[in-house]
């Protein structure tokens, strides 16, 4: 008897649920009023016909700053971001170690130089002794080439005393290129050699586009041509670009063509790194077009609604370009189907509308 007892209650609960207490069903699209729209006409007319391209963006110079000296960096002058002008200073490396060295190398020199003077002294004294037959042929000979190499040392000593000179000067790191600092790899206290990277530098107005064209567009590509530059980091803006530079030949192993367009950027928003959908006008066909405020975006994802039978068809459509306040749809959307201009809020497919024309 106790065991029946649980199930009596829940039953019991059940019968004394009040009517109240059940969810309310969500009411159909019926039974709510339908929505006062306006519509336009879909339309086909001439539009620019566009082909599609991939590319990347480079900087339009870059450089990898090497130390080219060895010592400790005594203090570092930019940051990351920060621009910078040819021959500005980057860095600088303790100069004493490589200041003993000059002096060093020059002492070298002056050195040299002294024991030069001594061996023409020797060979002006050698020739007038073998005129005068003093001398026999080979000790001639040997003075004149103790005279030679005495000339190639001193002149080995000044190289080397100017490379230490020149490596005493190259302790400030400067600039190669007008440009901003994408990276700085050394701080101050660390140790530096000739190949040690110190600093990187982008130019990156213009920049460089890297485009890949397949082979059945090539003939569609030609020098001097715009472009117009598509970036996911921001979405409905165009930037224009030119055709610069076409390669040759084709690559034999995808089978395309590798094309450099050029682009301004004095607002630095194209950085080097990243993808780009390139666009190309290569000519005009009849295409279905729509009012531009027909068009809603979520996202990625763009939508219009047709209106047909009362009622609203929602359609997730691809566009292409603008022209004259109308907008490209590649759909097969027959002429003089009314569409819905700027649709309201909650309107959804299937919606009942009440539809005025625009027109």
């Amino acid at each position: 008897m106790r065991r029946l007892l649980p199930a009596v209650v829940v039953l019991l609960a059940v019968a004394c649920k009040k009517p109240e207490e059940a969810i309310p069903e969500k009411p159909k699209l019926d039974a709510l009023p339908p929505v006062e729209v306006q519509t336009g006409a879909v339309t086909h007319q001439k539009m620019p016909r566009i082909l599609t391209l991939t590319g990347s963006i480079s900087a339009d110079r870059q450089s990898e700053i090497a130390a080219n000296v060895s010592g400790r960096v005594a203090a570092t002058y930019v940051e990351r971001g920060m621009p910078v002008k040819m021959g500005q200073p980057i860095a600088l490396v303790d100069a004493r170690a490589a200041g003993f060295q000059a002096a060093a190398a020059m002492a070298q020199s002056q050195a040299a130089q002294t024991q030069v003077a001594l061996a023409k002294q020797e060979c002006d004294r050698a020739d007038t002794l073998f005129s005068q037959g003093a001398i026999a042929k080979s000790e001639f000979d040997r003075l004149k080439s103790q005279c030679t190499a005495q000339l190639y040392q001193a002149n080995a000593a000044q190289a080397n005393a100017d490379l230490a000179g020149k490596l005493a000067g190259d302790t400030v790191i400067r600039a190669p290129i007008d440009g901003i600092i994408g990276e700085r790899y050394v701080n101050v206290g660390e140790y530096v050699q000739p190949p040690s990277r110190v600093a990187s530098v982008y130019a990156i107005n213009p920049v460089r586009v890297t485009i890949s064209v397949p082979e059945p567009a090539v003939a569609f590509v030609k020098e001097g041509q715009a472009l117009d530059l598509e970036v996911s980091s921001y979405r409905n803006k165009t930037f224009p670009a030119t055709v610069r530079f076409v390669s040759p030949a084709l690559r034999a192993q995808t089978r395309d063509l590798l094309v450099e367009a050029s682009a301004p950027n004095a607002a630095g928003e194209l950085k080097p790194g990243m993808f780009t959908t390139v666009r190309l006008v290569v000519g005009e066909e009849e295409q279905p077009t729509v009012p531009l405020d027909a068009i809603k975006e979520d996202g990625t994802v763009r939508r219009l609604f047709v209106a047909k039978e009362k009622r609203a068809i929602e359609m997730v459509v691809k566009t292409g370009l603008v022209k004259d306040g109308r907008i490209t749809v590649y759909e097969p959307l027959a002429p003089d189907t009314q569409v819905i201009l700027k649709p309201p809020p909650g309107l959804s497919d299937g919606s009942a509308v009440v539809a005025k024309s625009a027109n």
